[in-house]
């Protein structure tokens, strides 16, 4: 008798009406979740959200227990916001713009949800101070076309939009000057609010441009084998694959070995590579595809210790910092 009211109790849960299962958190809930975490995180409190038990939760590649990072020190919430959204996988991403202490940081987010929970919170902030003052939120920009819709019957499945991405990794580690990444005439990036290409007044980085590659679009660059001194580029992940928007949100670790002396581009130009000492730059880049080239890029570019393994790449255990 047991056995019969086990099988016959089993046989009723699987057959529940669908109302009855954890309702999956589509576009419209996805996105509500990015509005929710701002609103919290701009009341510093993560009480207002819908937590998972053990959420995870870093802010620049470091492990940190809610709230704390940008959760004290956050004043306001800028007007700018790019969303990417992921029914498919439950992920959601953005790059938006934070005030801390009178100074406006480029502000990156991916959650993970499952059940109408967050399971995982990814953030990094760019501090520009901190950051040898390499970029402004004052030169990012709202461009149209991140956030126009692709059309249905030209949608990319996901193995395309990430083989996309990845492809502009392939083509930046150890440029040679071929060009493994389609790229779109209109192709235009920017990194921490400066425009790196098609930029005839680039501004002073401190950074040495003796090609003038600023100035040129993004295929013309790769040709010229001037991102030789790109030695690696690890840990990369696809965050956030956005198909309806054709947008792709990925993540990696940049390593420069920094025993480049120099360099002999494409044209025969000899040039001083930019990185003369062992460096690593952490990456948040989004592409946006537009028939089936990419079109427009928008990045987060932050100082790493030379090596520094990703926190999400390789995380069997958690420890929170305190």
């Amino acid at each position: 008798m047991k056995t019969a009211f086990l099988g016959a109790l089993l046989a009723a849960a699987l057959t529940l009406p669908a109302a009855a299962q954890p309702a999956a958190c589509d576009r419209a809930c996805l996105s509500g979740m990015l509005d929710g975490y701002m609103a919290a995180l701009k009341a510093h409190d993560p009480s207002r959200l819908p937590l998972a038990p053990h959420v995870k939760f870093s802010e620049n590649n470091a492990p940190l227990n809610l709230p704390d990072g940008l959760w004290n020190t956050v004043d306001s919430i800028g007007d700018y916001r790019l969303p990417v959204i992921d029914p498919e996988d439950g992920q959601a991403g953005l790059m938006a713009i934070v005030n801390e202490h009178g100074d406006d940081q480029i502000f990156s987010l991916r959650l993970k949800v499952v059940d109408r929970k967050i399971t995982e919170i990814e953030t990094l902030v760019l501090r520009p101070k901190a950051n040898n003052n390499f970029g402004s939120a004052a030169g990012v920009r709202r461009r149209q076309t991140m956030y126009d819709d692709t059309p249905p019957d030209q949608r990319l499945s996901r193995t395309q939009l990430i083989s996309l991405g990845n492809s502009y990794f392939e083509t930046l580690q150890q440029n040679h000057g071929v060009v493994f990444a389609p790229f779109a005439p209109t192709c235009h990036r920017i990194e921490n609010g400066v425009a790196t290409t098609n930029n005839p007044t680039p501004p002073a980085t401190g950074r040495p441009d003796p090609a003038g590659i600023k100035t040129m679009g993004c295929e013309q660059q790769f040709k010229t084998g001037y991102f030789r001194f790109v030695t690696h580029i690890r840990d990369r992940r696809p965050l956030v694959i956005d198909r309806q928007k054709g947008l792709v949100f990925m993540a990696a670790f940049f390593d420069h070995q920094g025993d480049l002396r120099l360099e002999t581009l494409t044209n025969g130009q000899k040039v001083d590579p930019q990185f003369d000492t062992p460096w690593t730059w952490q990456i948040a880049e989004i592409f946006k595809i537009n028939d089936n080239k990419i079109d427009q890029v928008e990045a987060i570019v932050m100082n790493a210790p030379y090596g520094q393994t990703d926190l999400w790449s390789d995380a069997p255990k958690w420890t929170p910092a305190h």
